[in-house]
């Protein structure tokens, strides 16, 4: 039986509608979230600038016209609900890590990522300031990662490192387990075949 380790998904802006527009339309992850901080946040000016000039010059037409300052405030609750729809709710998939007797499979979303046993140069748990300084700044590196818990594993190989983020220390140590010894029990196993 092959062993599978899953993490639910969690809550993160960057993967709102607006924030995977960017990271999808660029193809590069770091620019693309740059490129969201930058335009979520410019939205959030330009919402704001717009509903203090829009009060400011729509106030003599409110004085005439009472009634319309409901009109007024619907539609900058409205607008300022959009902007929050669009640029702040997102949900990041889940990780899904299945091992066969030669590979281990790791998907998130849309995304999979297949690192065979012999191609695994260590497994090592780094802690999650590491993983922020270090490691999801670098761009080489492959993220698996839903919730950021207190340790993660990286994987080196020899395309570069993978991060592997499961919130069970259990799940962890367990996946650990089995990447150290995988290796020793697919050579057994292809010796007892032969």
């Amino acid at each position: 039986m092959t062993p599978t380790f899953q993490s639910q998904s969690s809550f993160d802006p960057s993967y709102s509608l607006l924030g995977r527009a960017f990271r999808y339309g660029i193809g590069d992850r770091l620019r693309g979230e740059a490129l969201y901080i930058v335009a979520v946040t410019g939205l959030a000016l330009v919402l704001l600038m717009t509903h203090y000039l829009g009060w400011a010059l729509l106030q003599p037409v409110f004085t005439d016209h009472p009634s319309w300052q409901l009109l007024f405030w619907a539609g900058q609750l409205a607008s300022a609900v959009i902007w929050g729809v669009v640029g702040l709710v997102g949900l990041r998939p889940g990780v899904t890590v299945s091992c066969t007797s030669s590979t281990v499979k790791l998907h998130q979303g849309g995304r999979t990522y297949t690192v065979p046993y012999d191609g695994l140069d260590r497994v090592v748990p780094i802690s999650a300031t590491t993983y922020h300084r270090h490691y999801r700044r670098y761009a080489a590196t492959k993220i698996f990662v839903s919730r950021v818990p207190d340790e993660l594993l990286l994987l080196r190989t020899p395309d570069g490192p993978v991060v592997v983020g499961l919130p069970d220390a259990d799940d962890r140590a367990a996946l650990k387990r089995h990447l150290e010894t995988a290796p020793m029990d697919t050579a057994e196993t292809a010796v007892s075949t032969a």
